[in-house]
């Protein structure tokens, strides 16, 4: 039991970085600079992880997750450590890549240390603890970083998160090593190369991304992205079909209903994240004009709908037969999103404020679908790996997502009206409609 509150701690202490530091960045930029960095905060995050996710869930397969996991944790310590100390923008970053290192390592890791403490018949109940503790990580840390960010001061967000995260590593040690199944797989048959090259795709993806959102042009440097992109894409994929264990299964895109779900996976991402980064300065514009919602009430009432929407979409999926409910979600969270910009026009609270709960309850009701609907199109021995190529759907959505939206603000130090914000809300209502024609086809 030690050794299962220190992978909670662990999973809780990551789980509420991102969105506290989400409240807290709009005040971090004002003090060290670099908004024109503020969406790479971010997306750096999500890259790192993005790269270590694939590889090292296998290593620790063979050499022993226990040992994997203390090393994730302190890498993501050290990231801590830095971010609180870092000076500037680029400094906050770096530390922010060695955080993404180090959660990319332990997020699956913990699940499959979890898979492995407990008998069949009390797994799901304590994998459920989990889920748990990640639903209270999204509604506890938006207050969290609007208090410590204006009563202590930012960095002790990464302070306070290193002394989690230490506690975290010292109960799984003071816990005992445990009796761990280790994979029978060599080293030289993971798919170092697949992996590699699945990272440098997400770079260059997010970098043309960032590219397409902060010029309203395309030059040269545009199109040589998109073309490394392209090539980049292509040789994964004669790669993975090549490989035994491939890092992604091309085997699963000829299946539609896979397919729907990882591309609605890059779209919720994309959507979650998205609103994450931009909700929080949408909420500072407010509180200056006067309103009595500022950046962290507003980030809240999503997380709200998020957390409610992953609930309700994980008991209807299992028990309702409603085959075309993904269907139906992506029509209310495109109606609510125009209905959210138009809020934005004629500037009432109110109505902004019931459609950015709607929006966050259908896309954690999407998040929820996807998932159980992929995994039961599949047969037993490939749901590990497709909850796994789902997870990095997410991720890649949400890098993607976040240049986006962070591409379509001004600066944010000159950011003063809430008309400008319409881009980013406009941007929300594309990915809806994406989402709903992927969905139809």
């Amino acid at each position: 039991m030690l050794r299962f509150a220190g992978l909670l701690l662990g999973m809780f202490a990551i789980g509420v970085m991102q969105l506290i530091l989400a409240t807290a960045l709009p005040f971090i930029v004002t003090e060290i600079g670099g908004s024109n960095l503020y969406g790479w905060v971010f997306s750096s995050y999500m890259l790192a992880s993005l790269a270590t996710i694939p590889l090292f869930s296998k290593l620790a397969d063979i050499y022993g997750k226990r040992r994997f996991y203390i090393l994730g944790i302190s890498i993501f310590a050290l990231g801590s450590l830095y971010g609180g100390l870092a000076p500037d923008m680029t400094h906050l970053i770096t530390a922010r890549v060695f955080q993404g290192l180090g959660a990319g390592i332990i997020t699956p890791v913990a699940m499959s240390m979890v898979g492995e403490m407990f008998p069949a018949e009390k797994r799901g109940n304590m994998i459920g603890v989990f889920a748990f503790v990640q639903l209270l990580a999204n509604l506890l840390s938006p207050p969290l970083g609007s208090i410590i960010t204006k009563q202590l001061g930012w960095y002790w967000i990464f302070f306070l998160n290193l002394g989690l995260v230490v506690i975290s590593a010292l109960l799984v040690v003071l816990g005992g090593k445990p009796q761990e199944i280790k994979s029978s797989m060599k080293p030289s048959e993971i798919d170092i190369a697949g992996g590699l090259i699945f990272g440098g795709f997400c770079v260059l993806a997010v970098s043309f991304s960032n590219i397409v959102s902060k010029q309203s042009y395309w030059d040269i440097s545009g199109l040589l992205f998109l073309v490394a992109v392209i090539i980049t894409a292509i040789a994964l994929v004669i790669i993975e079909k090549r490989h035994k264990n491939p890092v992604i299964k091309i085997a699963f895109l000829k299946n539609n209903i896979i397919r729907s779900s990882i591309i609605s996976s890059i779209l919720a991402g994309a959507i979650m994240y998205g609103l994450v980064t931009v909700l929080p300065l949408y909420g500072l514009i407010l509180s200056q004009q006067g309103y009595n919602l500022d950046e962290s009430k507003i980030l809240l009432l999503f997380m709200v709908g998020i957390t409610a929407g992953l609930l309700t979409g994980s008991r209807i999926v299992g028990k309702v037969k409603f085959r075309h409910l993904p269907r139906y979600l992506w029509i209310v969270i495109l109606s609510s999103s125009i209905l959210m910009m138009y809020s934005v026009n004629i500037g009432n609270l109110v109505v902004f404020s019931l459609f950015n709960i709607i929006i966050g309850l259908c896309t954690g009701g999407i998040m929820a679908t996807f998932l159980i609907n992929s995994q039961n199109a599949i047969s037993n021995e490939d749901r590990t790996v497709l909850s796994g190529l789902i997870q990095l759907g997410r991720y890649f959505g949400a890098s993607i997502g976040v240049t986006l939206f962070a591409g379509m603000l001004p600066e944010v130090s000159l950011i003063n009206e809430l008309g400008e914000f319409m881009g980013a809300f406009g941007l929300l209502i594309a990915l809806c409609v994406i989402g709903l024609i992927n969905e139809i086809m």
